[in-house]
């Protein structure tokens, strides 16, 4: 990895972290942070709207079972139509182990939903939202490969339609109220952060064989 693109990486990567860790401290010590109790009356305004209803549909986008369904498929695309078996191995492992970390952090914080709605997944703690987390790994790391094989045009589109699916999933999930805005936004900064961690691995794992296969090659 160049230098440049280096830094950005660590740059990214520290913002995130400082974020997560900004809304963890500010959820754990203030059960009621000032951001939810200003944001939450505009919530409680939209149930039984249409927006409410559109939401409902909206945030299957995020749910385990589509994300872990176009996690094996991007991956099968990897592997055996670009041959790239590290590739596809993180997509899968992304996406699987996401799902894990957000638990273990929602067993740490252990914060109370400000709702409960199982139809669209809403039981459990709270904080940091699955849906959020997990669909910013999940979308990202199939944007990040895919960038590699896209056109210009097509890059920015994929990107575009990758940020707009990861904001309205997550706007949904505060929008049903089954989670704080809070708890959506530090789901983007914790996805970021292992987001960054796997595409980081990915290069080091890239960087490891190239120097193998050179190796090889004397």
């Amino acid at each position: 990895m160049d230098l440049p693109h280096k830094k950005r990486y660590i740059l990214l990567f520290t913002i995130s972290i400082i974020i997560a860790a900004a809304f963890t401290i500010d959820v754990a010590f203030h059960p009621d942070p000032l951001l939810d109790q200003w944001t939450a009356p505009f919530a409680q305004s939209l149930q039984g709207t249409i927006w409410f209803d559109v939401s409902r549909w909206i945030t299957e986008f995020g749910s385990s079972t589509v994300l872990s369904i176009l996690a094996f498929l991007f991956g099968l695309f990897l592997g055996l139509k670009k041959r790239d078996l590290i590739g596809a191995g993180i997509v899968f492992t992304a996406t699987a182990l996401g799902y894990q970390f957000n638990f273990v952090i929602k067993r740490i914080v252990e914060r109370q939903r400000p709702s409960i709605l199982a139809l669209v997944d809403g039981e459990g703690f709270s904080f940091p939202s699955g849906h959020s987390m997990v669909s910013f790994i999940t979308y990202g790391i199939i944007l990040y490969f895919l960038w590699h094989y896209l056109k210009n045009s097509q890059r920015y589109t994929a990107a575009f339609l990758a940020a707009l699916i990861v904001l309205l999933v997550g706007f949904s999930r505060y929008v049903l109220r089954v989670h704080y805005l809070t708890d959506v936004l530090a789901g983007y900064a914790y996805g970021m952060v292992f987001l960054l961690i796997w595409i980081l691995f990915y290069k080091w794992m890239q960087h490891k064989l190239g120097r193998r296969e050179k190796a090889r090659s004397y």
